[in-house]
C-alpha cells in the first residue's frame, strides 16, 4: 500500500473512531454530562498549567487554539458533518504529508474521547450516584491512575507534539494564507465553512508566532511531566 493510500485510510479510521466515540458518549443524559464534566475540568487545568503561555502575545492565540479547538468542550456534530462531506475530496488532492497530518489530529481527537469516557466512567463507578459530577483534583488523580491506559496517554501527547510541529511548518508557507483567503467563500458556499474557518484559525495562530517549536516543546514537557505527577511515575 502506497503512503498516500495509507494515510488516507487512517484518516478514514480515525474520523469514524472519533465520531463512534461521540456518539456513545451522547448515548444518555448522563453520560452526555459527565463527558462534559470530565472536559470542563480537563480544559481549566490545562489552562491553569499554561497560564503564561495562553497569557503571552506571541504564544497566546496558539495556546488557546490548542484549549478551545483541539481539545474542545463544544458540540462537534456540525464539524463532523463537514468533514464527512469533503473527506473523498481531502483524500484525492490533499498531498501525503497533509493528510498524514489531518490523520494524526484525527486520531488524537478519537484517543481524547475514548480516554475521557474511560475516565468519566471511572468517576462515575467512585461516585456511586446519579447525581452530576463534581470532579476534586484528588478524585481526578486518583480515577487517573485507577483507570490506567498509560499508554494511551503517552500517545496523546506524542500526537500533540506530531500535530503542533505539523501546524509550525504549515503556518511558515506564505502562500497558504492567501490560498485559505480564497478558499473562504467557496467553502462557506459549499457547507463546510466550519472547517474551513478552524482551517484559518488554526493557520493564524501558529503564523502569529515566529517559531512555535519552542512553545509546542514547552507544552508537551509539561503535560509529560503532569502525567508522571498523576501516575507517580517518576
Amino acid at each position: 500500500m502506497s503512503k498516500h493510500n495509507q494515510a488516507a485510510s487512517a484518516l478514514r479510521e480515525h474520523f469514524a473512531a472519533a465520531r463512534r466515540e461521540r456518539e456513545q458518549a451522547s448515548a444518555t443524559h448522563v453520560l452526555a454530562a459527565d463527558r462534559l464534566a470530565v472536559r470542563r475540568w480537563q480544559q481549566a487545568r490545562l489552562a491553569v498549567t499554561h497560564a503564561d503561555l495562553l497569557a503571552a502575545d506571541e504564544s497566546g492565540p496558539a495556546a488557546r487554539f490548542f484549549l478551545s479547538e483541539l481539545y474542545s468542550t463544544d458540540d462537534l456534530t456540525q464539524r463532523d458533518a463537514d468533514i464527512e462531506r469533503v473527506i473523498r475530496v481531502l483524500v484525492k488532492f490533499l498531498p501525503d504529508r497533509a493528510l498524514a497530518t489531518l490523520a494524526a489530529a484525527l486520531e488524537m481527537d478519537a484517543l481524547s474521547e475514548l480516554l475521557d469516557a474511560r475516565l468519566g466512567r471511572t468517576l462515575r463507578s467512585r461516585a456511586g450516584t446519579d447525581e452530576a459530577l463534581v470532579i476534586t483534583a484528588k478524585d481526578y488523580a486518583s480515577a487517573y491512575r485507577e483507570m490506567g491506559c498509560a499508554d494511551l496517554r503517552l500517545r496523546q501527547i506524542a500526537l500533540t507534539e506530531e500535530i503542533g510541529l505539523a501546524l509550525n511548518k504549515l503556518a511558515r508557507m506564505p502562500l497558504l494564507a492567501g490560498l485559505l483567503r480564497m478558499m473562504r467563500a467557496p467553502a462557506h458556499a459549499s457547507g463546510v465553512g466550519e472547517l474551513h474557518e478552524f482551517l484559518e484559525r488554526g493557520y493564524a495562530a501558529f503564523a502569529h508566532m515566529q517559531d512555535g517549536r519552542t512553545f509546542i516543546q514547552t507544552i508537551v514537557s509539561r503535560e509529560r511531566n503532569e502525567h508522571q505527577r498523576l501516575t507517580g511515575d517518576r
